[in-house]
């Protein structure tokens, strides 16, 4: 391990690897390219069995910022990135993948609106996909903390390679990221930060996420998808009930993979679970996230247009028929009579002075 630098930096830039030699050079050097010059480069080697050690000796021997800790013995994704948060000295701590790369103003632009905005613990920024040299912007995402609140009750609209958090917060996690939650240990991580403050991003593309066949998001899409709807689930209990896992399954599917829907049941299910997902990021809740709040009761996931998905609390299923989307336990529409009509019509003609007035 190389000798650790003092006083501590502003940002500590984490990075794990593991066989990573093909990708991480051009990785390390966008870190070591940065405007931002306030930083430490804190690497974690896990077991690699390529050239990385070598590659990584020679880069901790020409820059001191960099910190090479290795890994007595392969700890996977969510022990390698642990043991190496738990070296991160910086007042923030920034993530990137070894296969990832950070462009020029990434770091600056985020450390100033984090100490421009104390109450954001987490920020990302707008991703480029390079795929075969091919740059192609990610789907676009909310920027404002209660937009993005929203959002991560859907899916997962950040890149681990573009996120910085705030690193006294991030430290009060116990553990950082948890094994039970690996491949979505990322999403469950944003999920417990939001209880400890905002979560915004920069819409600047600072980010270039490189896409290829070995990505751990395509080569453990199962555990995955099963993580990540566990994730929900446990966001969604409060308001759904025990449908809370079938709701999480229907966002993860259809909002975050973007897989078609195929017929209306569904479509008026997945219209529910954003109804739910709306409440957990009410103003109230952003403006107080510590205060204590009334525990609602838990609402149906039905087939149909519910009261509950219009906010009545009720479990009575409602006429969707002929375009009408009353609730069941709304009272028939009032229609104005004739006689009524009429004596609004002699009313104003009262009121102005005899004068007609057409109603």
């Amino acid at each position: 391990m190389n000798a650790v630098p003092s006083p501590a930096p502003r940002v500590s830039v984490l990075v794990t690897t593991h066989n990573g030699a093909p990708w991480l050079g051009a990785t390390l050097d966008s870190v070591l390219a940065q405007d931002f010059r306030d930083f430490e480069l804190v690497v974690v080697d896990d077991a690699s069995t390529d050239r990385t050690p070598v590659l990584l000796a020679g880069y901790a021997a020409r820059d001191h910022r960099v910190r090479v800790l290795t890994a007595p013995r392969n700890l996977g994704v969510v022990g390698a990135r642990n043991h190496g948060f738990a070296a991160c000295r910086g007042e923030n701590v920034a993530l990137l993948d070894h296969d990832d790369l950070s462009r020029p103003g990434r770091l600056g632009a985020q450390v100033a609106h984090l100490d421009a905005h104390p109450e954001v613990v987490l920020l990302g920024t707008g991703v480029m996909v390079d795929t075969d040299g091919r740059l192609r912007p990610d789907p676009p995402a909310p920027c404002d903390p209660l937009g993005l609140r929203w959002a991560l009750h859907l899916g997962n609209p950040l890149t681990w390679s573009s996120v910085m958090l705030r690193g006294t917060v991030a430290r009060r996690l116990r553990p950082f990221l948890r094994a039970e939650y690996e491949y979505a240990d990322d999403f469950d991580l944003y999920h417990r930060m939001l209880g400890l403050g905002a979560a915004a991003r920069l819409d600047a593309p600072l980010t270039v996420y490189r896409w290829h066949r070995s990505n751990t998001t395509h080569r453990e899409a199962g555990p995955l998808f099963d993580r990540a709807v566990a994730v929900l689930a446990r966001a969604y209990r409060l308001w759904l009930g025990t449908d809370a896992a079938d709701g999480a399954a229907l966002a993860v599917r259809h909002l975050s993979h973007r897989q078609p829907v195929r017929d209306l049941a569904t479509l008026d299910r997945v219209g529910q679970v954003c109804w739910s997902a709306c409440s957990t990021a009410s103003p109230q809740d952003f403006r107080r996230p510590n205060a204590r709040r009334s525990r609602p009761r838990p609402r149906p996931l039905g087939g149909t247009l519910s009261g509950a998905r219009r906010g009545r609390g009720c479990r009575e299923p409602c006429d969707i028929s002929g375009g009408d989307r009353r609730c069941a336990r709304d009272p028939p529409p009032r229609r104005r009579t004739a006689r009524r009509r009429s004596r609004s019509a002699s009313s104003v003609r009262a009121a102005r002075g005899g004068r007609s007035l057409r109603v």
